[in-house]
């Protein structure tokens, strides 16, 4: 189940991802740059929330309802959007701004519930192979569904296939539309799952319980040293992306546009190819080795950027798209860290938490503005390099659940 529906939401990533294709249905009907911007910043408004909801929901006996009631909240979202570019249009803006502010609910809740599932149901070496598979087949579903949506607006990917495209706003009805059957497909395979029997140690709600449990993942030393090298390779490896983009006019001198669509494919299939190797790490080596690899690969791919030149350096999108995956293999070592009943809480945090490096896009721009980009590549590196010593020296091969773990959960 969870390698099924990450794949679909791989697949429908290009409507999920809230941000590029919003804006630019948006902008191509007439609103203004900051209504056409706004479905991505109430996203990010709203992705906190599921931590409300960790809190409010805690047993185990809830997770298949969540999920559920996550799926087909995500699939009426896409077919009311869907419907309003039909019926309402007037109503257009409104419709795709409550996508966003759903998909940023529905995702984080998704995220959490899968991933207690699999750290409570799963040993870590089964857990391991079942990340491989998700990991390595799931970006070869998001390769599809972009060069699906990309032959539905334009009629062309990478100049390989040429279609006729549909025309508006029928192009947007199926794009929108094609989310709502599948989320059903996605909440039907919920019923493949075996949920865990509830534990008679489950935390109820109260504050004194939420404090405890802010206290562990807070204090914990293993789950601060595994967030410190999470975070800082998002710092290092992610959102240096923007940078690295805008470098293609001075490596390849040719405009950034010309190259998005192999940008997207080497991103994806590197991640593709990477999640498979890193999904064996995790199963042969325990967790720290995949969590690790991914900062070396994200060292690598920064470090291409800054020696490689002319189109071969365009290979850095791909290593750094195989380093996205650090978000997978740092959320599992933190996932190992956590005592079962505390897991979805983590994960909520641990999604939450990435709000700390988001300023780091306008530091880099910053920094290339008056330094040149190559000033932000190599900062980047250092960051990298920094996570890289933490997470080699500081944690251990095999996350431990911490010791006050069981006192914490206590009622």
């Amino acid at each position: 189940m969870f390698i099924l529906n990450n794949s679909i939401g791989y697949f429908v990533a290009p409507v999920f991802y809230v941000g590029v294709l919003h804006a630019a249905i948006l902008s191509s009907l007439g609103f203004s740059d900051t209504i056409a911007n706004l479905p991505e910043s109430v996203y990010m408004w709203l992705t906190p929330l599921p931590v409300l909801i960790a809190w409010f929901w805690r047993s185990t006996c809830y997770l298949r309802r969540m999920l559920v009631i996550t799926y087909a909240f995500k699939g009426s979202a896409g077919l009311v959007a869907a419907a309003l570019f039909l019926m309402a249009p007037q109503w257009l803006a409104v419709g795709i701004v409550v996508h966003a502010a759903v998909i940023g609910v529905t995702n984080g809740v998704a995220t959490m519930c899968l991933w207690e599932l699999i750290g409570r149901g799963m040993t870590p070496a089964r857990r391991g192979w079942t990340l491989g598979i998700t990991f390595g087949v799931g970006p070869l579903f998001a390769v599809l569904g972009s060069c699906a949506s990309q032959l539905i607006l334009s009629g062309n990917f990478l100049d390989l296939i040429h279609v006729n495209p549909i025309p508006k706003p029928w192009c947007y009805v199926v794009l929108f539309g094609t989310t709502g059957p599948a989320m059903a497909v996605a909440g039907a395979c919920v019923f493949l799952a075996h949920l865990p029997r509830e534990s008679s140690a489950e935390p109820g709600m109260s504050v004194a319980g939420v404090m405890r449990g802010l206290r562990q993942y807070f204090t914990y030393r293993l789950i601060l040293i595994a967030i410190g090298g999470f975070l800082l390779t998002s710092a290092g490896g992610n959102m240096i992306l923007n940078n690295l983009a805008l470098f293609v006019r001075d490596a390849t001198g040719e405009r950034p546009e010309e190259y998005t669509g192999v940008q997207l494919a080497l991103r994806f299939g590197c991640k593709s190819l990477f999640g498979f190797v890193l999904g064996w790490m995790l199963a042969r080596f325990q967790a720290k080795t995949p969590a690790l690899a991914t900062t070396l690969i994200c060292v690598a791919g920064v470090g291409w950027a800054l020696v490689v030149p002319g189109k071969w350096y365009l290979f850095s999108f791909g290593l750094l798209g195989a380093g996205e995956l650090f978000y997978v293999y740092y959320l599992n070592y933190i996932v190992g860290c956590s005592a079962p009943e505390r897991i979805r809480e983590n994960t909520a945090y641990t999604n939450v938490i990435m709000i700390v490096v988001s300023f780091m896009p306008l530091i880099y721009g910053g920094i290339s503005d008056h330094y040149g980009l190559r000033a932000s590549f190599v900062l980047a590196l250092g960051i990298l390099v920094v996570a890289t010593l933490i997470v080699w020296t500081l944690l251990p091969q095999r996350p431990v659940p911490s010791s006050h773990a069981v006192d914490s959960m206590n009622p």
